[in-house]
């Protein structure tokens, strides 16, 4: 089983070249582009206060968006999202094992064949990808197992390294590509002269994009993260975060949904565990902090730091023991879909914070803005926007319109979820939809489940997300009608496309008109003017958001009513068919990693043709592949 959670696995590089769409800004060289993109990587934990480069080199430098969602918090999904523009209903990965997603399905439904990276080619771009992601599992959680392919060859194993260590040298040398004095060529050689020799074939004189995902600091398959040997004696003082809503009374965990309301109160191992597990993840971080200072220092030696973006979030959040919950992510809580998000580059004031919201779906917009793409050529399905303004003007304040579109979050998930914690299993039935308003005067929460479990949160004043509305909402009650508009809301973007994601109130509009009873002057375009009572009516009458099954995987015929009505397509008209799927994955033979945790301080700045001394390609029969 491949999930596509590890498709950005280590550094995976699209080379940009000259041309596209004049803007004045384009008149220049157009800038690089740097995602770091880590892996379970939390906001609301603190975790970010533990990495001093990118507090120094990010923070300082840049500016931190504290409105920035993922729209389904898990890896595969979210990932696909990004990659694609594209909610999980429309790409249909929608978790990380199938029937709900894999790489396998990935590439099944043709989606691996028209993303990004071919977007950037198509529009006269030279992009060079590495390394493909279907030759890293079952080790990409496998810290002291560190597999890698090159360029879709056999993958190979780097025996007496630790997976960080061999990312951090891998885009040591990659971070060089457009070295030009005879001082920084001979800065590769001694890092990568395999390396040196490919990319020297290439015309060099042009922009990056530069990928580097870390697993750091997801957890082994068999227990916590695997940090460093050189940092396991790092923050032994630090005590992980214990806001209201971790392992909260029976009065607050009762009013949940699903399979949370059951849940008994954390026992003093239950929290020791979590403890530890917070420990290791802010140490494993460490190894991307190192990373991350490494990247800054070599573009600034360069001269190219200057006109280089470097965009600094995770796949989703993270949880340890808020509602109850051991350890994981894929609930639709603040902690698991509110992410870490920082960008340094051109035209981004430092040391800025910014409540401007955005999702990973606009990512792939913003890349594209930023290289210079005609927006008449984007995909035409993409369901995100540029946030490049947003970038440049983080305190802007956005037209009424505007604004109320995009404070409109929608998270979805479908199948089981997982306690990433020791002596603890997953639960299923924890299939939802949700819609999330960020709004600087009015924020709200509501979650439709597939258990038949409504959840409403007045977050403006609740950002906890403990006092459940909705059991005591009233038909009549401010809540009750707030529940209509969100459950229009949710309605729409649930199973969205393209425009009606992005401003999901002209689908509503669009409605009343056709509705005699709804009043058509004044008529409303945001949260607090679809509030007005003339429109009571109209959004109680509105069919509601229902799941009638709790599924493993998207089906259409449990995803209506729709509407309008040709959203019922769920993004099937720009890929192939996926409907019923079943990975063909073969299961491998054991690789045996290193017996000694590898990461110890001589090897902190180890290059990449040492690391090959010891390295060997995988067999045919660890790869699973079958033999005649």
């Amino acid at each position: 089983m491949v999930p596509l959670s590890r498709l950005f696995f280590v550094a995976a590089i699209f080379l940009l070249a000259a041309g596209g769409y004049a803007k004045d800004r384009c008149k220049a060289k157009r800038p690089n582009i740097i995602l770091i993109l880590t892996d379970d990587q939390d906001l609301h934990l603190g975790s970010l206060d533990y990495m001093p480069s990118v507090q120094r080199e990010l923070i300082s430098e840049g500016t931190s968006f504290s409105n920035h969602f993922t729209t389904v918090s898990q890896g595969c999904p979210s990932r696909a999202s990004l990659l694609r523009g594209q909610h999980a209903h429309n790409t249909n990965l929608t978790h990380v094992q199938a029937p709900g997603g894999n790489y396998a399905k990935w590439k099944a439904s043709g989606q691996d064949e028209d993303y990004l990276p071919f977007w950037l080619n198509k529009a006269g771009y030279h992009t060079e990808c590495k390394p493909p992601p279907n030759h890293l599992e079952p080790w990409a959680y496998d810290y002291n197992t560190p597999v890698f392919s090159k360029n879709g060859l056999a993958p190979v194993l780097y025996s007496g390294y630790h997976q960080t260590d061999v990312i951090r040298a891998k885009v040591y040398a990659a971070a060089f590509l457009h070295a030009r004095t005879l001082a920084g060529r001979e800065l590769i050689m001694r890092n990568s002269l395999s390396r040196l020799n490919y990319l020297t074939q290439k015309e060099q004189d042009r922009p990056f994009f530069l990928t580097i995902a870390p697993a750091a600091p997801h957890v082994e398959l068999s227990g916590f993260p695997k940090p460093q040997e050189r940092h396991k004696d790092s923050f032994l003082e630090a005590e992980a975060p214990k806001p209201v809503n971790f392992n909260p009374l029976d009065y607050f965990a009762r009013q949940k949904p699903s399979w949370l309301k059951r849940l008994q109160q954390l026992k003093d191992s239950a929290i020791d565990l979590l403890e530890v597990h917070f420990h290791l993840r802010i140490q494993a971080l460490l190894g991307v902090d190192e990373i991350v200072h490494d990247v800054v220092k070599l573009l600034e030696g360069k001269y190219v730091m200057h006109n280089t973006y470097i965009v600094y979030t995770s796949d989703n959040g993270y949880h340890l023991g808020q509602h109850r919950v051991p350890a994981g992510k894929s609930l639709p809580y603040l902690k698991d879909t509110n992410l870490p998000f920082i960008v340094r580059g051109p035209g981004v004031p430092t040391g800025k914070k910014s409540r401007l919201p955005g999702t990973h779906l606009d990512l792939a917009p913003t890349f594209l803005d930023i290289a210079c793409v005609d927006p008449q050529s984007f995909p035409v399905y993409l369901d995100g926007r540029s946030l490049l303004d947003n970038w440049h003007n983080p305190k802007r304040t956005a037209n009424g319109s505007e604004s109320a579109s995009r404070d409109i979050i929608n998270v979805e998930f479908w199948g089981s979820s997982v306690f990433e914690i020791i002596g603890h299993s997953g639960r299923s039935n924890n299939s939802y939809k949700t819609i999330r308003i960020v709004g600087e005067e009015t924020a709200w929460l509501y979650s439709k489940w597939c258990t038949g479990d409504t959840e409403l949160y007045e977050t403006y004043f609740d950002p906890f997300e403990l006092e459940n509305l909705a059991p005591k909402a009233a038909p009549g009650s401010l809540q009750g009608q707030m529940m209509n508009r969100l459950d229009a809301l949710l309605m729409v973007t649930k199973s969205c496309s393209q425009d009606t994601c992005r401003d999901p109130w002209t689908v509503l509009r669009s409605s009343c008109v056709l509705d005699s009873s709804c009043p058509h002057d004044r008529i409303f375009s945001s949260i607090g003017t679809a509030m007005d009572p003339r429109f009571d009516e109209f959004f109680a009458k509105l069919p509601k958001v229902q799941m009638p099954e709790c599924l493993e995987y998207q089906d259409v015929r449990n995803e209506g009513p729709y509407l309008p009505p040709v959203s019922s397509s769920l993004g099937s008209d720009h890929r192939k068919p996926t409907d019923n799927y079943k990975s063909p994955t073969q299961p491998g033979k054991p690789v045996l990693g290193n017996i000694v945790d590898q990461g110890a301080w001589h090897q902190r700045h180890t290059p990449i043709h040492e690391m090959d001394e010891n390295a060997r390609k995988l067999t045919k029969e660890e790869l699973g592949i079958i033999t005649s």
